[in-house]
């Protein structure tokens, strides 16, 4: 048995030095060639050159990665940059709707005072127009009739709204006839009669 063990030893080693003898054949076989020789040293000098050599598949992903994060730093920056405009803008809008609504306030309130002003002046108007309209009531007809004629019609026909009707009446028979129908038409354009004293 030891024998046996013996002899496939030796065969392992003489099956691995075939091997190798083959190997190093056919490597002093490719190397015995020129043209090969040539060709592997011209890739080597491509690649160290900078030349479009083989280049590493994991390079080319890294380098896309590289490629795409800049482009989003980029857009980023660009965004940041849009959204801070935005946000000034909107600031802007902001103080320029406050200014625009104090204004609107500031002309409410003087609408209001205006408006209290001008009933105001309006109620003391009225009240003048009464008063002389009382005048004229107790004026007699004709008399009364004179001086409206010599009022412009406007005001004329404002004293006749506030005259009492049967007094109006007798006064406006002294009134010249073209006159009268000026009044008349006047009174009738003129706001819905007011409530008589």
């Amino acid at each position: 048995m030891k024998k046996a063990f013996w002899i496939l030893q030796v065969l392992v080693v003489v099956v691995l030095v075939i091997k190798l003898a083959a190997m190093g054949g056919a490597l002093s076989s490719a190397g015995a060639t020129g043209s090969d020789r040539s060709i592997l040293s011209e890739a080597g000098a491509q690649t160290t050159q900078g030349g479009t050599g083989v280049r590493d598949v994991l390079d080319d992903e890294l380098q896309r990665e590289r490629d795409l994060v800049t482009a989003l730093d980029k857009r980023k920056g660009e965004l940041d940059k849009r959204e801070a405009l935005v946000r000034a803008d909107e600031d802007r809008l902001l103080v320029l709707k406050k200014e625009i609504l104090e204004k609107i306030a500031a002309l409410g309130a003087l609408e209001k005072r205006l408006d209290t002003r001008l009933e105001a002046e309006k109620n003391q108007d009225v009240k003048r127009l009464k008063d002389l309209a009382k005048v004229y009531d107790a004026t007699a007809p004709d008399k009364a009739g004179a001086m409206l004629e010599k009022l412009d019609t406007k005001t004329a026909a404002a004293i006749t709204m506030y005259m009492k009707k049967d007094k109006a009446g007798a006064v406006m028979k002294h009134v010249n006839v073209d006159r009268a129908v000026q009044i008349t038409k006047e009174v009738t354009n003129a706001a819905p009669s007011p409530q008589k004293d």
